[in-house]
């Protein structure tokens, strides 16, 4: 079964809100696979401190408005699992919010 990863960012001074953020989004969505943890420094391509969630692909259509819905004004990208991660999370990704930059060179096979 396909997965969709999503990102869900913050600033330092927004990580109480992104708390209550990943913790809605736990109780309202049991259907996801995954809930991480608030990682609270940029870490991989991801410029910003963030949690991820791990969406089923089967779900991914019904989800996403609700995930828009309950993001707080927080950006959110959404990209699928493959094999060419730089493609996943560019051309494949979809973002919900503002579109934040991301360090597309860890994701380049050398």
């Amino acid at each position: 079964m396909q997965t969709f990863h999503g990102h869900i960012y913050f600033l330092g001074n927004e990580i109480d809100r992104a708390a209550i953020v990943r913790e809605n989004i736990a109780q309202a969505l049991p259907q996801l696979t995954y809930v991480g943890r608030l990682i609270a420094k940029p870490i991989g391509p991801h410029s910003r401190p963030m949690f991820e969630i791990h969406i089923p692909a089967s779900e991914i259509e019904k989800i996403t408005p609700v995930l828009d819905e309950m993001r707080q004004g927080l950006s959110m990208l959404i990209h699928p699992v493959q094999e060419n991660e730089l493609e996943a999370h560019t051309v494949d990704a979809k973002w919900l919010g503002e579109e934040l930059p991301l360090d597309l060179r860890v994701l380049t096979k050398t």
